[in-house]
């Protein structure tokens, strides 16, 4: 039977008119939770503002409940908000404990003019700019150069900032006396009561992005937790970064990578890009300073055989094919990239997890599968992680956009995606595998 959508993702659910990146996992309760960004004025990217907002379903997916806002950003105006942008989540069933990133910027910035620079220093503190002045973000207090207290300001958890006890603006927005670096943050919220709350965010940036980057950002999609082998219980997210040395060029060198932890997320670190392994022509390719059709952005990965890891990449070659990658190192560095002739894209995101029939793993894999335009969501199964696919099924006709998957046992599969480049609404169907390998 074909399977039916129902949107899960909408303005009759929400706030604003427009919703774009899915991202959904399953819990230790059977409880689906469903993520995207709730965009206010417009559907584009930032610079706008963006919220993350969730939906929960208690019976795998046939009903879900009302919208819930997990990350709430500031402004009222497209050019003066700020963006939480991009989800992408990951569930520990160790800790009962959902994670989600995101990639937080100020009002006014986009991936095309982030500064470089973490906006943080070496302990995770804030730099504040009043000006040419700078100051540090301390426990709501802030500080000068010399390691006394400003005694003027003080900084609320939201970002509104008091001057003398006077409401001066929020350091998010371009209207305020203080201001954060015009830079993108990796940001961080958990839930432990299966994504009915959701934690204060925190900032990761410090851990995981270096001085030279500017943009910096999730999968979007989901992570995974490794399972088996040397580096089972490592919690790692697929993430992309900017890193060209001109900050205000607008040029993207964009490379792919993860980073994961190994202590139930208190911390995290950054492994090597696929980028500073692969090679053309015999030569590395680095990272540093990359010609654009080797940009490798956003991404997924699933566990193989025995801990093995394998990365699916949106990338800017020519061939218009999905690229992978190999990790033996849980994530840390990555070898045998290539072009996966079955994996058709059109420069854009893809979803990727595995599953299990009749005891044997297997491989879900969607895309826009169109080569030119992002139409044509395809679905493939495949019994050996990805290296080829025995299946493939039409799941979505004409526009076709950001997907994310979860499997929900008994040969089923939950599809939540982008339903057209309107980017109205976000649609959730659960699909078998009968129906992937009907003919």
């Amino acid at each position: 039977m074909k399977p039916q959508p129902q949107t899960i993702f909408g303005k009759e659910f929400g706030r604003a008119e427009n919703y774009r990146i899915p991202s959904i996992i399953k819990t230790n309760k059977g409880t689906l939770i469903a993520s995207a960004d709730e965009r206010f004025f417009t559907c584009r990217d930032n610079p706008n503002r963006i919220d993350k907002v969730v939906r929960r379903s208690e019976d795998n997916g046939l009903t879900w409940q009302e919208q819930i806002v997990a990350v709430e950003e500031v402004g009222d105006s497209m050019n003066d908000a700020s963006a939480a942008i991009d989800p992408c989540m990951l569930y520990d069933s160790k800790t009962d404990t959902v994670f989600m990133i995101y990639c937080h910027t100020p009002a006014g910035v986009g991936i095309l003019n982030c500064k470089k620079g973490t906006g943080h220093d070496k302990d995770g503190n804030l730099y504040l700019y009043e000006g040419k002045k700078k100051y540090l973000l301390k426990d709501g207090f802030v500080y000068k150069s010399d390691g006394s207290k400003n005694e003027d300001y003080r900084v609320e958890k939201n970002g509104n900032v008091l001057y003398k006890e006077q409401p001066a603006g929020n350091y998010k927005l371009k209207s305020g006396r203080l201001k954060e670096l015009n830079t993108s943050f990796l940001c961080m919220v958990t839930s432990n009561d299966d994504g009915l709350t959701w934690s204060e965010p925190i900032d990761i940036s410090y851990q995981v992005k270096e001085k030279y980057m500017s943009f910096i950002g999730p999968g979007p999609g989901v992570g995974i937790c490794v399972k088996n082998g040397k580096y089972a219980g490592r919690l790692i997210f697929p993430i992309y970064y900017n890193t060209f040395p001109v900050p205000t060029s607008g040029i993207l060198t964009l490379s792919s990578c993860v980073i994961y932890s190994d202590d139930n997320g208190k911390t995290w670190k950054r492994g090597l890009s696929p980028n500073q392994t692969r090679k053309r022509i015999g030569l590395k390719i680095g990272h540093r300073c990359i010609l654009p059709n080797d940009s490798i952005t956003e991404c997924q990965l699933i566990e193989c055989e025995n801990g093995r890891l394998k990365f699916f990449m949106r990338n800017h070659s020519s061939k218009r094919l999905i690229a992978t990658a190999i990790s033996d190192d849980g994530g840390v560095s990555w070898h045998d990239y290539k072009h996966n002739p079955q994996l058709p894209q059109c420069i854009c995101q893809c979803s990727v997890i595995t599953g299990e029939e009749d005891g044997r793993e297997i491989t879900l894999f969607l895309n826009a599968a169109n080569q030119k335009v992002r139409h044509d969501g395809v679905i493939r199964l495949s019994y050996d992680y990805g290296e080829t696919f025995e299946y493939s099924k039409l799941i979505k006709e004409g526009e076709f956009v950001y997907s994310s998957m979860v499997w929900l046992g008994d040969n089923k599969v939950g599809v939540l995606y982008e339903e057209n480049m309107q980017h109205e609404e976000i649609n959730f169907m659960i699909i078998s595998l009968d129906y992937i390998k009907e003919k």
